[in-house]
């Protein structure tokens, strides 16, 4: 892996030379929303269920404006005025998290246009955190990214799903008592479709394999026993990929991420991380 702002979730934007550059963001985060929504729950079952909405701009051109006045004008967005109009969007029976997302996009456009064309939002990211739809971890995460022109038409966009905190009871280590007993293991995966899944993105089928994610990290690690995390992460990403993204993803990219808590005395834990690229039309490597 060459590129080190992975994982690519929110982020500084970059000149066209590379170098970062100065900017301002407004955020709302784990906005309550009026109705539930309807994604598989942890039994593999569509249910309607809790879901909070964090929501990230980075604005084209900053808030100095705003700033040097301390009070609110076009150079920004009123997060108030926001988060009311994205609960008045997303309060309908049987939505789904695209549905969130698209109403959430809808109402940023919105309020993004200012006067005489300008339109502030470089960067939009809508997060859509499902706590109830993970059986092992802290709960599953569908992000959309966005990135507008100034004229605030959409350039680039980027899907992330994101399962975290899965806690896992293995048998992994190097040293002979570690041999003798499982011991907790955490997992963390970021899978990065881009537009890797063209028209069928909204699918249902998509959406199906990325709720059977977590279900299959765990299938696929509960009867190994490596000596290293690293082998551990190789063969459980190679097998993910076998299983469930080159057929149902192809060209999507995964991370995953192994913690050990326990094998560090006067650490939190010590972790590797592996990121890869399912191939389009090939078997995963």
């Amino acid at each position: 892996m060459t590129d080190a702002s992975y994982p690519r979730t929110p982020g500084p934007l970059q000149s066209s030379s590379g170098a970062s550059v100065n900017q301002d963001i407004i955020s709302v985060k784990n906005l309550q929303l009026p109705a539930g929504v309807v994604a598989s729950d942890v039994w593999g079952k569509p249910k309607e269920q809790p879901a909070l909405l964090t929501i990230t701009l980075v604005l084209n051109g900053g808030f100095a404006s705003a700033a040097s006045k301390d009070a609110l004008d076009g150079s920004t967005i009123h997060y108030g005025e926001l988060s009311k109009r994205i609960r008045s969007a997303c309060g309908e029976q049987g939505q789904t998290s695209g549905d969130v997302s698209a109403h959430a996009e809808r109402v940023i456009s919105e309020m993004a246009r200012k006067g005489e064309g300008k339109f502030i939002v470089a960067r939009s990211v809508v997060e859509v955190n499902l706590p109830k739809a993970s059986m092992y971890g802290d709960g599953a995460t569908l992000i959309n990214i966005t990135e507008y022109d100034e004229a605030g038409e959409a350039r680039a966009a980027q899907r992330v799903f994101v399962v975290k905190e899965v806690k896992l009871m293995l048998l992994v280590g190097v040293n002979a008592y570690e041999r003798t007993a499982k011991q907790p293991i955490i997992a963390s995966l970021w899978l990065y479709m881009g537009n890797a899944a063209g028209e069928k993105e909204n699918g249902i089928a998509q959406t199906v394999a990325l709720f059977k994610l977590e279900q299959t990290l765990v299938q696929i690690t509960q009867d190994t026993s490596f000596e290293t995390l690293e082998s551990l992460a190789d063969f459980t990403v190679t097998h993910l990929q076998k299983r469930l993204l080159s057929e149902m993803l192809p060209g999507s990219q995964v991370q995953l991420r192994f913690e050990k808590p326990r094998a560090i005395a006067f650490a939190d834990a010590p972790a590797v991380e592996v990121f890869r690229e399912t191939p389009v039309g090939g078997s995963a490597k």
